[in-house]
């Protein structure tokens, strides 16, 4: 009867947040050195995205050939042991404690807010997220701990008996998440506040799209880095023959498309007597077929708007439909930063572009 009752359970949390349980444990390919675990739920595991387009991959994109990202996250699951899906008694869970990481990224409190969770275990939160957290790092690699407070979610969304009280994240589980950092000496990653307000960021306003997770990403990116680079942003400017405003709209399913067929650009004004050093470059293509326009393409910068320098060696391959990232070293601080669009009929043709430095 325990056992028919458990099955029972277990299939009803998969249909409560996932129609398909998605488990991405692949590392970043010929990734090296540090191993970077990213451990949580579906938002984690990337629900309703291409396995390109979840955090921990855009993240491996980031960090490049210096770390190995590992995505452990489960759909459907709770940080807490008596949860009705808990993490720990998933084979990912054991799995992911033998990949020895150097760092972990822990998501968790979405699917514990679930009334059936929370309203009987709220006491258990912490005690267990402690727990948790303590079986990473006393694993012989001692890897730095992170743990994330969590995005907000929003309604309507596909499971409204259980998401249907979104102040809950906001008063309850972010203050123990805090809490439960403060007393494990954990880093925390704040993912919920860029995302607040931004329902548009969310694939079914529990997941993020794309281009939440290209956020997620970043957060994560500093985290591990402690690089503290921030989105630079200003007024846009182009070659005059499209939308400017749909490549930094955070929104890649929009695209800068110019009526100039070869040597189309477009970029960002970050103001008078404002210069930055970019040191982090994320971009995605316009989608549908029109990725391999990017090919040739170059991110420059300048500081008059005549004398343009590159910021990076030009893009060599089809991006594909997620974000890429190109590490810059050593440029110096420019006001004028752009996207110049050097193959032939591309039309300038990008989703989105965003900067990042200080």
């Amino acid at each position: 009867m325990k056992k028919t009752m458990k099955v029972a359970q277990l299939c009803l949390a998969a249909v409560a947040l996932a129609a398909t349980a998605q488990v991405a444990n692949a590392g970043r390919p010929g990734g090296g050195g540090s191993v970077v675990a990213c451990v949580g739920d579906s938002i984690t595991a990337g629900y309703n995205l291409a396995g390109n387009q979840s955090y921990p991959s855009q993240l491996g994109g980031m960090l490049g050939s210096g770390y190995t990202v590992t995505n452990w996250g489960v759909s459907s699951t709770t940080l807490l042991y008596n949860g009705n899906y808990p993490y720990n008694s998933t084979r990912t869970y054991s799995t992911s404690l033998r990949s020895n990481p150097n760092y972990v990224i822990i998501a968790f409190g979405t699917n514990d807010t679930k009334s059936y969770n929370w309203d009987a275990h709220s006491a258990e939160f912490i005690p267990n997220y402690e727990d948790f957290i303590s079986k990473y790092t006393s694993l012989s690699t001692h890897p730095r701990a992170f743990i994330c407070k969590i995005p907000p979610y929003y309604l309507p969304n596909p499971w409204p008996s259980d998401f249907p009280d979104p102040t809950r994240i906001t008063t309850e589980i972010l203050p123990t998440i805090a809490t439960i950092a403060s007393a494990t000496g954990s880093g925390i990653i704040d993912n919920n506040t860029q995302l607040q307000n931004h329902p548009e960021l969310f694939t079914d306003g529990i997941h993020p799209t794309v281009d939440g997770a290209n956020i997620l990403a970043i957060n994560a990116y500093n985290a591990i880095t402690g690089a503290g680079v921030a989105l630079l942003s200003g007024s846009t400017i182009s070659d005059g023959g499209g939308s400017a405003g749909s490549a930094f709209d955070n929104n890649s399913s929009t695209y800068y498309d110019s009526t100039l067929a070869t040597g189309a650009w477009v970029g960002v004004d970050l103001g008078n007597g404002n210069t930055k050093k970019v040191s982090l470059i994320c971009y995605s293509p316009r989608y549908s077929g029109f990725e391999g326009r990017m090919v040739g393409g170059v991110f420059q910068g300048s500081n008059d708007q005549v004398t343009w320098a590159s910021l990076a060696p030009a893009i060599t391959s089809s991006p594909g439909d997620t974000y890429s990232s190109i590490a810059v070293t050593g440029a110096p601080a420019y006001r004028y930063l752009r996207y110049y669009s050097a193959g032939a009929s591309s039309f300038g043709d990008v989703g989105e572009i965003k900067f990042f430095g200080k």
